[in-house]
């Protein structure tokens, strides 16, 4: 896994009010929970968020606390602003890594299927797979290939193959994707106009005026 970093501050005020300075001076305030104890961080908001653009909510971060401390740690939970919809909180998690993580791992499609060449249409029902493993072998993603699937087929959770380093936690008979069948909507047809009955003559045409 890449590794990825990011500088913080250690505050001291919390509360609404002191949350509202921070985020209007550009900053996110943050909690860390860790081995030692909790700290209430501030995160600079346009660092932080190219970073989680990139990396989502499954990769390690090693983050800066204060002057000396560095801590490894998952993104646990963030905050939206309801409105703007631009991230106001994160829960940081740090790691021991000598012990297994539990974390989700999203789901990365390779190739162009048989089937969707056939005029079939992808599916996709889960975009991460969760995954226990060691902080180290933690995946940027798993790769899923779908080429040789047809139209009608489903890939579940216990087709998919990772590193014997990983255990797959998700329900192995859940489907991850399927190939549907295409849907053709049928253009309407005129039904043919209805032949005279046998011995009757054809309506005349009213004479134009």
């Amino acid at each position: 896994m890449t590794g990825y970093s990011l500088k913080t501050v250690l505050r001291g005020k919390t509360g609404k009010e002191a949350a509202k300075k921070f985020r209007a001076e550009g900053s996110i305030p943050a909690v860390l929970y860790g081995h030692k104890g909790n700290k209430n961080l501030t995160i600079k908001a346009s660092e932080f968020e190219t970073l989680f653009e990139e990396i989502g909510e499954h990769s390690i971060i090693t983050l800066s606390v204060g002057d000396k401390e560095k801590a490894e740690v998952i993104v646990k939970d963030f905050q939206l602003d309801a409105v703007k919809k631009n991230i106001i909180h994160v829960d940081f998690f740090e790691i021991e890594k000598d012990k297994t993580l539990r974390t989700a791992v999203p789901v990365k499609i390779e190739g162009t299927s048989f089937g969707v060449k056939k005029g079939g249409i992808l599916e996709v029902f889960m975009r991460d797979i969760e995954i226990e493993c060691l902080p180290k072998d933690i995946p940027d993603f798993i790769t899923v290939s779908v080429e040789n699937l047809d139209i009608g087929n489903n890939l579940h959770v216990k087709d998919i193959k990772v590193a014997k380093e990983i255990r797959v936690i998700s329900n192995p008979e859940k489907v991850v994707l399927t190939i549907g069948t295409p849907t053709k909507v049928a253009a309407p047809v005129e039904a043919p106009a209805a032949a005279p009955a046998e011995g009757e003559a054809p309506e005349a045409e009213a004479p134009s005026e």
